[in-house]
């Protein structure tokens, strides 16, 4: 079920707001490099640069808050107007990532 909520590790009402925009941002990985360096002494290839793979990072085009999972339900309801699917109350609530 959590599943649903999220796209690529990003939470579904970051992805599909039209308030947030992505910028791809170049990292580094040293396992992926290891791994690389291996495959390409296997296949006499060199001219790759090691560990390099690219990741989405978030922005709030606005420059306001991100939009929560509330909001981004909101934005369904008006855009199919159908209602968003009812919580229960005084369920666990988990956050994740930076404060």
């Amino acid at each position: 079920m959590l599943e649903d909520w999220y796209r690529d590790g990003i939470p579904i009402w970051w992805d599909e707001s039209d308030r947030v925009t992505f910028d791809a941002k170049a990292r580094t990985s040293k396992s992926r490099a290891a791994t690389e360096r291996a495959q390409e002494a296997d296949s006499k290839k060199k001219s790759k640069q090691h560990g390099k793979y690219y990741i989405a990072e978030p922005r709030v085009m606005d420059g306001g808050d991100m939009p929560t999972r509330e909001e981004w339900l909101e934005e369904q309801e008006k855009k199919s107007g159908a209602k968003p699917p009812q919580r229960k109350t005084r369920e666990p609530h988990i956050l994740q990532g930076k404060k």
